[in-house]
């Protein structure tokens, strides 16, 4: 017999299975940490400021300026002074930082096409959107 608790607990087992699973390794780093950094300043090319960084990346604020003084140090972004308040600074990736996302992008595209050729066409399409309504489900919690 299956009740709510049940199903929940399932969900909560099977994705906690997936975000575990050491071949989804390349997958969770790309989400977090300098990786996530390198994704969102390439989706949002615009020079940011590293407090919105860290809210929209659920970071805290020195774990955000660990990750900066990385990625500046390997040339993936630039930090500057905003011209329209000197005390703040501003980050835009580098065409070094755009071509790692590339590459890792790539290696995550080829890894997950395997994954359209185990399921099929109406399998994935079908996963796709039950994954963007687990996402709105947490998105509106």
């Amino acid at each position: 017999m299956h009740n709510d608790t049940t199903y929940g607990e399932q969900l909560y087992n099977i994705l906690f299975q997936i975000v575990g699973n050491k071949k989804n390794a390349s997958l969770i780093e790309s989400l977090r940490g300098e990786n996530a950094v390198l994704t969102y300043l390439v989706r949002h090319p615009t020079e940011v400021h590293p407090g919105e960084l860290a809210q929209k990346l659920s970071l805290v604020p020195g774990r955000m300026t660990d990750i900066l003084k990385t990625l500046e140090k390997k040339g993936m972004i630039r930090r500057e002074k905003d011209p329209e308040d000197r005390r703040r600074v501003l980050v835009k990736i580098t065409p070094k930082g755009i071509r790692n996302v590339t590459e890792r992008r790539e290696q995550i595209r080829l890894q997950y096409s395997g994954l359209y050729e185990a399921l099929g066409l109406e399998d994935t399409v079908r996963l796709i959107d039950l994954l963007k309504r687990v996402n709105q489900y947490f998105d509106e919690m």
